[in-house]
């Protein structure tokens, strides 16, 4: 294997342990294990593990951007082994241990939002950013806390797919909604007896 082929195998490895286990509980030896290079192959093409983690939310950032660049308004997976799930749980790593992720503008998948938002509802750039980080805010939300939320509103009995389709168009929503928002609608009022 040459020095791409090794890297491909190390970021892949390492997000795919990352998103099962957890980013704090795997080893530089767990993954070099599951890539099937030697651990010092690591260090010399990706880096510290500190560079390791930060590759990998790196690449599934890219992957995600791609996808939403490749599929405008359209539901990305919802599945923990797929970039989507990797790149949520990877994120949530940083944002639970008070790193900073440190999003390069090249590899994000808001930034990539906002184009899709710009280009498909004629937003500026300044609301597509900010709906952009709403739908990603709402999404990672949702792929995080998705067993917790169905047990604990009692939405057992509904398709888990028909739960995952009124997110996305909740999106679509948030991308077509100018900035700054449209007033809020009248309270209705309870009548009284």
């Amino acid at each position: 294997m040459g020095p791409d082929e090794v890297t491909r195998a190390v970021l892949d490895a390492a997000a795919d342990l990352f998103a099962r286990e957890g980013v704090s509980e795997v080893s530089l030896r767990q993954i070099a294990d599951a890539a099937d290079v030697h651990i010092a192959l690591i260090r010399r093409y990706v880096g510290t593990r500190d560079e390791l983690v930060h590759a990998v939310l790196d690449d599934l950032s890219g992957q995600v951007a791609a996808q939403v660049t490749e599929m405008p308004l359209g539901q990305i997976s919802f599945e923990r082994d797929s970039a989507m799930g990797r790149w949520t749980r990877v994120l949530a790593h940083f944002t639970l241990t008070g790193q900073d992720p440190i999003p390069s503008d090249q590899l994000n998948p808001m930034l990539a939002l906002a184009r899709v938002t710009m280009d498909e509802y004629g937003m500026d750039e300044a609301a597509a950013r900010l709906r952009g980080a709403q739908i990603v805010a709402s999404a990672l939300g949702w792929r995080l806390f998705e067993d917790y939320l169905i047990d604990a509103a009692g939405l057992d009995a509904i398709p888990r797919q028909i739960l995952r389709d009124e997110p996305t168009a909740l999106h679509r929503r948030i991308g077509a909604t100018p900035w700054p928002s449209p007033p809020d609608p009248p309270r209705r009022t309870r009548p009284t007896i």
